[in-house]
């Protein structure tokens, strides 16, 4: 069972990394060289508060996911034998990696809402 819940948190692991960068990739190309900068947080009016590089905007979450989620695995914290632990372990991943998807979609969507709202997409 603990072999089996590992294998399954690996797998949730790499689809939500693939979404992740799937998605940002599609930004990267959606949105035009000429803009340099990407919303990164918006005020309680919907305005953005704050702006970093195209590359740090499109690029944080998705390599913040990676080191989160690799980490599982670099620690060895999924190797165990207990299964209640396996279990546990297996579910924080799994909720971990769901979160993180969803949390750079709502990013984007947001960038590419903004960006369309100021004309420069």
């Amino acid at each position: 069972m603990e072999t089996t819940l590992r294998v399954l948190g690996d797998g949730l692991s790499i689809a939500a990394l693939a979404i992740i960068a799937a998605t940002a990739q599609g930004a990267w190309k959606r949105i035009p060289q000429s803009v340099k900068t990407v919303p990164m947080q918006w005020g309680l009016n919907g305005k953005p508060t704050w702006r970093a590089p195209k590359a740090l905007g499109l690029l944080f979450i998705p390599v913040i996911a990676t080191a989160i989620l690799l980490s599982f695995t670099l620690t060895q914290a999924t190797f165990t034998t207990d299964p209640t632990q396996a279990m546990m372990i297996f579910l924080i991943r799994a909720t971990t990696a769901a979160l993180l998807a969803l949390a750079h979609l709502f990013h984007l969507r947001f960038v590419i809402k903004t960006l369309q709202d100021e004309g420069q997409l």
